[in-house]
């Protein structure tokens, strides 16, 4: 069954495509309650316990180089469910961890499971939309998938609280087993094999460097990368900064730190809803606009003493406009290539994870100097995230192609 390519994108497929998507989100964020808990369990440091995020995350992003034409050449189901199933298996190596070593390897292989799946979702929305279509369908999978960072932290600062963090890996196994059966019921294969390529080393490195010379697909791609630098430099120092300095619960932090992921809901629901009406150009910068006011706000808050109530706030602003930029400007990059479509998604999601790994020991490092730097380091980002936008804005057929809605 190939789905067609229009303006409809049926509702079952996009909440199939939003809930593998929620899935690496969820194994970021579930268990961030509990890094404290795992350092003081392996009798390791904090900085150690946090390369368990560290490798996940560069898992997620290299790993993306070896799927894409893998997903292009046998198509995009079976790899699909081998990544779900990756997952599953892993989550549940990793909650029988014996030593953290061993959690990181898990963690790694976890990341893995996670880069396969991503591939393949980014990959079937180009395969059924295009234009507007495609930025709204964008947008619906961020709003299903911010449902993640709303519920994980606070789910797994109560599963924590009763269980410990093992159970926490154990239920990510649970969520894993049940997006996988979901997919094997309802996702259909979107890429008919007329449409496929053979794999070939040679073939797979000419295509990788056709794609990353194009500056329509660099510049937004350079920009999501800072995109999401920006948010796992806050996923990183938050867990620290809410817990260790304003010394919040497990569970108050998991309910905070969801509350403020509300936002990045909003930010996707909106872009969805403005995509055809406003275009990608003027969404763009307003998302990362609200991200640079966003960090500015918070960064304000510290220095002025005002404290946790004044970041949250700030970063309340700045996850909204994080949730505008994501969804347009991944739009803008995938919308660069008429064909390869799963190594589109790889390159862009190994550069963009690959930049964003570094966030976390980044973060850990800027945190000796206390909240105060780690604020400015946010504010940084957004800076340099505005001026990635721009750039990749000006002389981009792609973005006013998208803003006539074609």
């Amino acid at each position: 069954m190939e789905p067609s390519t229009s303006d409809r994108i049926p509702l079952k497929l996009a909440i199939g495509l939003g809930v593998i998507g929620a899935l690496g989100p969820s194994a970021v964020d579930m268990y961030l309650s509990s890094l404290p808990e795992i350092a003081r369990d392996f009798e390791a440091s904090f900085t150690r316990v946090q390369l368990t995020l560290t490798f996940f995350l560069l898992a997620m992003g290299a790993g993306q180089l070896l799927f894409g034409p893998v997903v292009d050449a046998y198509g995009r189901r079976k790899p699909l469910l081998a990544g779900l199933l990756l997952f599953v298996l892993c989550s549940l190596g990793a909650a029988a961890a014996p030593t953290l070593e061993t959690l990181i390897a898990f963690r790694f292989a976890q990341g893995l499971g996670s880069a396969l799946t991503l591939v393949v979702i980014m990959s079937m929305v180009r395969d059924v939309s295009h234009g507007v279509t495609a930025t709204r369908l964008f947008a619906l999978l961020m709003t299903i998938e911010g449902i993640a960072p709303i519920l994980a932290p606070a789910l797994g600062g109560v599963i924590d609280a009763w269980s410990g963090w093992r159970a926490v890996m154990l239920t990510l196994a649970a969520c894993g087993v049940a997006v996988l059966c979901n997919s094997w019921l309802n996702l259909p294969e979107t890429l008919p094999a007329q449409k496929r390529e053979p794999l070939c080393f040679r073939s797979v490195c000419r295509t990788y460097l056709s794609i990353a010379r194009d500056p329509c697909f660099l510049r937004p791609t350079l920009a999501v990368a800072a995109v999401f630098f920006f948010l796992f430099a806050y996923i990183g120092g938050a867990t620290f900064v809410y817990q260790e300095i304003y010394e919040l619960a497990p569970q108050a932090f998991g309910i905070l730190f969801g509350a403020t992921g509300i936002a990045v809901l909003l930010g996707a629901m909106t872009a969805g809803r403005l995509a055809g009406r406003m275009g990608l150009s003027r969404l763009s910068l307003i998302g990362v606009g609200c991200m640079a006011a966003g960090a500015v706000i918070a960064l304000g808050a510290v220095l002025s003493g005002v404290g946790l109530t004044g970041i949250a706030l700030g970063m309340a602003v700045a996850l909204f406009g994080l949730g505008i930029a994501e969804s347009t400007l991944m739009s803008l990059v995938m919308s660069s290539q008429k064909t390869s479509l799963g190594s589109t998604a790889a390159l862009l999601g190994a550069i963009q994870l690959s930049v964003s790994s570094s966030a976390t020991p980044v973060s850990a490092l800027v945190l000796v100097q206390g909240p105060t730097a780690w604020a400015a380091l946010l504010t940084l980002c957004a800076l340099v995230v505005l001026g990635l936008t721009r750039l990749s804005l000006h002389n981009n057929p792609h973005a006013s192609f998208q803003l006539a809605g074609h």
